[in-house]
């Protein structure tokens, strides 16, 4: 059963990929066997580098998510993608009532959102096509309790992003399309960005280290999770209990 969590042969998108969970389920993936092109408005050198260094394949790509035309772009150029991990997402610690608010609002929307539709419609067609595919859209624990100290904007994009794992999955799970996501808490990203947490209020005590997110995301993208489909898999160290 081993070889069930190889992802040998795989070509795997992962946005948000210059750092935080993006970069650490890129590493994995790769370790794993997979291909990956990176995504990222940030630099990705650095992540493929590291690949590379551990004997894995790694290309990189510069685009906003928010772009559907860029993201389709790259899709076009890289032919069959076996997997898409959308990770990009915005964080701001602003307070909803203050000025421009509205703007930040529709900012995180179109990047966590958005970004994951635009994925998925330049890469789902295609899977279906094959009859292959596996999607894992990056949640949030935001997204099913409201969150520990996330604004509003935050938490509205998660939960949306979970509604839209069960679309996604409805359409393309007759095809052997899967898509499911991971609701982590926090996480020890720079997206937190020193923010404090009160961590009386996670069971294990202590933040997760992206690794411990992309380990889940990986086992989500491999054949060993094959009947797995519809699922936003709780990755929190016990802040929500489903």
């Amino acid at each position: 059963m081993s070889a069930a969590f190889s992802l040998h042969g795989q070509r795997i998108l992962i946005t948000g990929a210059a750092s935080g969970i993006g970069a650490a389920a890129a590493r994995v993936c790769a370790a794993q066997g997979a291909e990956v092109a990176l995504v990222d408005l940030a630099d990705c050198e650095p992540v493929a580098a590291a690949i590379a260094a551990g004997g894995g394949t790694a290309s990189r790509f510069r685009a906003d998510v928010a772009d559907r035309a860029a993201i389709e772009q790259i899709a076009a150029g890289l032919g069959r993608i076996d997997g898409l991990v959308a990770s990009a997402a915005l964080c701001p610690w602003e307070d909803w009532l203050d000025p421009g608010w509205d703007d930040s609002f529709a900012r995180v929307m179109n990047v966590n959102l958005l970004g994951a539709i635009h994925c998925a419609r330049a890469l789902l067609p295609g899977m279906i096509e094959r009859r292959h595919g596996r999607i894992v859209l990056v949640g949030s624990v935001a997204g099913r309790i409201g969150g520990l100290i996330a604004g509003p904007h935050y938490v509205a994009s998660k939960g949306g992003l979970h509604a839209l794992v069960k679309w996604l999955a409805k359409k393309g799970g007759p095809h052997n399309v899967l898509v499911n996501g991971v609701a982590p808490a926090s996480v020890d990203t720079a997206m937190m960005g020193g923010q404090p947490v009160d961590l009386s209020r996670i069971p294990l005590g202590r933040r997760a280290q992206p690794d411990e997110v992309a380990w889940p995301i990986a086992f989500l993208c491999s054949s060993a999770a094959s009947y797995i489909c519809g699922t936003v898999v709780d990755v929190n160290g016990g802040v929500y209990m489903n």
